[in-house]
């Protein structure tokens, strides 16, 4: 990325990723933030981070005793892949890429984007949460957590990402990405 592109990383939003998780502290300091790249990002480590904590809850369950579930490991594991890739699948067909024209239709068409693919991946874990919790079979989980992880990482809104963005936006029509996910905050 080039100079005039420029990039801080990932650390304003490590800085406000502690008060995300004061249940209306932190949004509301996100919510009223004007950088919504930040916003993105800060929301991001959160929902992986939610991703991890129900991994945690499996593991528990994996070496605990006794525990019996109502449902066949390999019909939740059906139902669980089945629907964590139809939602990545139907995610990528449905919402289109940012919108490159000029920076009042990009950042809302951005967000779009990140927020649909967000939202698909994390129904990849929740689903295969409630599958884990129906067949008590915590590889249930790992698979459809490893399917919601891998869509996460497609998600960030990392550097490369932006950078593969800006390549675009150059040849078409010259705008910064960074820097108008910088000046605007969340649209509504």
């Amino acid at each position: 990325m080039s100079e005039d592109h420029f990039d801080p990383g990932w650390g304003p939003a490590l800085r406000i990723l502690p008060l995300m998780m004061l249940p209306f502290v932190g949004m509301l300091r996100a919510v009223k933030s004007a950088n919504s790249l930040m916003v993105m990002r800060s929301l991001w480590m959160l929902f992986v981070g939610a991703i991890a904590a129900m991994g945690v809850m499996a593991v528990v369950v994996l070496f605990a005793d006794g525990i019996e579930g109502a449902m066949s490991q390999s019909l939740a594991l059906v139902i669980a892949v089945g629907i964590s890739v139809s939602a990545q699948l139907l995610v990528g067909r449905m919402v289109a890429d940012p919108d490159l024209s000029a920076e009042t239709v990009f950042v809302p068409s951005f967000q779009r984007w990140f927020f649909a693919r967000v939202a698909a991946a994390e129904v990849a874990a929740l689903v295969s949460f409630a599958m884990f919790i129906a067949s008590a079979s915590p590889l249930v989980y790992f698979v459809g957590g490893a399917i919601s992880l891998a869509a996460m990482w497609d998600a960030r809104p990392g550097r490369t990402r932006l950078s593969r963005f800006q390549a675009a936006a150059d040849e078409e029509t010259g705008l910064s990405v960074v820097r108008a996910l910088e000046r605007r905050g969340l649209t509504r």
